[in-house]
């Protein structure tokens, strides 16, 4: 695992904990990990992730209208500070989540050349 996925990883835990609190974060990661998507493989698995955060908290009776997505887009914009970035816009947050890494590598890569010479 490199650098931005533990950072996503962390900004992810951050986020959900500071949002849902720390019993519903164990709740979350126990669903993850039951349907296939355990914390350490949230990088490799952000359409699942993503779709299992909707089947939690999606728009059924007695859910928050629209939280899956304002928690997609607060976990972007913490990573994108955490990062030194602008967030990324759209709509899917797999396709946000990879621009970004995108641009880390591209900027972390620019730096190791500069440093060398």
């Amino acid at each position: 695992m490199d650098e931005f996925d533990q950072l996503l990883i962390k900004t992810i835990d951050r986020t959900l904990k500071y949002t849902l609190g720390d019993r519903n974060t164990l709740i979350i990661y126990d669903y993850l990990e039951k349907s296939g998507c355990p914390v350490q493989e949230i990088p490799l698995k952000l359409d699942l992730f993503s779709a299992k955060l909707r089947d939690l908290l999606g728009t059924s009776r007695g859910q928050i209208l629209g939280a899956p997505t304002i928690l997609e887009d607060t976990i972007i914009e913490a990573l994108a500070q955490e990062l030194g970035l602008t967030p990324e816009k759209g709509v899917v947050f797999r396709d946000r989540i990879r621009r970004m890494k995108e641009r880390y590598d591209s900027q972390r890569s620019k730096e190791s050349k500069a440093q060398k010479l």
